[in-house]
């Protein structure tokens, strides 16, 4: 009887030990290492209540923006709690809001990623479109709703909108149909910008910087975050990637441009409908990101301060790398594809573990571009318009003029030079002979030439051979200039005026 009392005992204790240990491998694939633990949509930064009338899903911030409490400093006094371990090395953005711009046609294209990478790291953010849609559990606003129907009735701008809630099926398939030029969504974004800022400060006061961006602009936070940090949201301030209509200068919303708090609450919080009286006249010019300009311009009275190139509108595989862009923070990009944010966000994840330095456009030579260095690419772009040669005396060309103007005369040219249109080899030994010439260009009789160095793209194969587009870098000259410019001892922010 002892012995099988004993055997009953024995027996019970294995089962026991085998369920604990079944159970404690169980739950530590579940740890905050594992790649099972998943933080849902809400961000640990930020204690979040739902607010299911506007954003649906997103966290609402419940701590006060860092404006209205003197003892945090913007993005590095916030404890930390335990956070979602993919976000490793992003900064505390409390008192930083980011609004997203897409369209119906792009949508489901470009946010998942955003969802997935960088998004899943901030607190709250707005993602605002064409039409309201939901991706994943996130609530995707319609920017349009507000927009005036004295603006919208007999406005074909407004074709794409209207079609777009008749949609019995996904909207990509509609698209496919829609009867209307191509420049259809373009078209009708620029009805947005003024209306995505209003609505934002209405369902997001109080916040130091407001953050606007497209849907393939990938933004590198740490920098952002230190860029901002040495300003006062308290003045009212526009900065951007500065570029002109006419002698009109606005931030280029495919780069991104940042608003300050005082000057988001001057232009919207104190201007009630101020979207609505610019409605009519968007219909007659090109651009929303001009008309945001224009708007806040004529309102309160604010510019765009430029901070190019940290607000960037280039990506790895376009970006000037060279003496303007080299030793530069890193702010913004724009073009991102999926694949593109995808592969950068691990970049920066990879990277922050063992690197808290600023990221510089130095360090993304080296990742994405010098293993790709090659002397030519046939059927390839890299855009090489810093100057060029052509006969200007050729009958059967008819230069553009842009092209002309930045055409070397034909008394500057050196022997070399005055051949170096002829023939793409003849543009190779004319890019060697030249001090300031990294990469050069050849087709149809024009070569090309700049004093940067990018990747660029492929083109479509022409049949005529002299008409095909082939590229070239000088790779001897640019691994010197590289080895030349040592470490970034000394990271360069761009300067803010007053």
């Amino acid at each position: 009887m002892l012995s099988r009392r004993s055997f009953n005992i024995a027996l019970l204790t294995c089962i026991f030990v085998g369920v604990f240990l079944i159970t404690s491998r169980r739950l530590n694939d579940w740890g905050w290492d594992s790649g099972n633990y998943h933080t849902g949509q809400f961000s640990p930064n930020i204690v979040g209540t739902l607010n299911a009338t506007d954003t649906g899903f997103h966290a609402m911030p419940t701590v006060v923006p860092a404006r209205d409490k003197e003892s945090i400093k913007l993005g590095l006094s916030l404890p930390l709690p335990t956070r979602d371990p993919v976000c490793y090395g992003f900064p505390d953005t409390s008192g930083i809001f980011l609004v997203v711009k897409t369209g119906a046609t792009e949508s489901f294209d470009k946010i998942p990623i955003q969802l997935l990478t960088v998004l899943r790291c901030l607190p709250d953010f707005l993602i605002f479109s064409d039409l309201e849609q939901r991706i994943g559990g996130y609530h995707i606003l319609d920017s349009l709703e507000t927009v005036l129907l004295e603006a919208r009735e007999g406005n074909a701008d407004f074709d794409l909108y209207r079609q777009q809630k008749t949609c019995a099926i996904d909207q990509d398939k509609c698209a496919k149909f829609i009867d209307g030029p191509q420049s259809a969504g373009w078209n009708l974004d620029k009805y947005k910008n003024i209306h995505m800022a209003e609505k934002t400060y209405r369902m997001r006061p109080g916040y130091d910087w407001y953050v606007f961006i497209d849907a393939d602009t990938y933004v590198s936070w740490p920098n952002l975050v230190r860029v901002l940090h040495r300003l006062d949201p308290s003045e009212k301030r526009y900065l951007g990637s500065t570029t002109m209509i006419g002698d009109f200068p606005f931030g280029h919303g495919g780069s991104g441009y940042v608003v300050s708090g005082a000057a988001m609450e001057s232009f919207t919080g104190k201007t009630p409908g101020i979207a609505n009286s610019f409605d009519v006249r968007v219909k007659d010019e090109c651009c929303g990101d001009y008309m945001f300009a224009v708007a806040l311009n004529e309102t309160i009275g604010v510019t765009v301060s430029g901070i190019w190139p940290t607000i960037n509108g280039e990506k790895p595989s376009t970006l000037f790398y060279g003496p303007n862009q080299w030793c530069h923070a890193v702010g913004t990009m724009h073009h991102m594809n999926s694949e593109e944010v995808s592969a950068f966000w691990e970049f920066e994840r990879r990277r922050y573990v063992n690197n808290q330095r600023p990221l510089v456009f130095k360090e993304i030579y080296h990742w994405f571009l010098e293993q790709k260095l090659v002397p030519m690419r046939d059927d390839w772009d890299n855009q090489s318009d810093d100057w060029f040669y052509i006969d200007f005396d050729a009958q059967d060309h008819e230069w553009e003029d842009w092209r002309i103007e930045r055409a070397v005369k034909e008394g500057e040219k050196s022997e070399v030079e005055k051949k170096a249109h002829e023939s793409f080899e003849d543009c190779i030994i004319a890019c060697e002979a030249h001090s300031e010439c990294f990469q050069f260009n050849w087709q149809n009789d024009c070569c090309g030439m700049m004093s940067s160095f990018r990747l660029g793209t492929p083109v479509k194969k022409e049949d005529e051979e002299k008409r095909r587009a082939r590229s070239g870098w000088n790779v001897t000259k640019i691994k010197k200039w590289v080895e030349e410019q040592g470490e970034c001892e000394e990271v360069i922010w761009p300067e803010i005026g007053p």
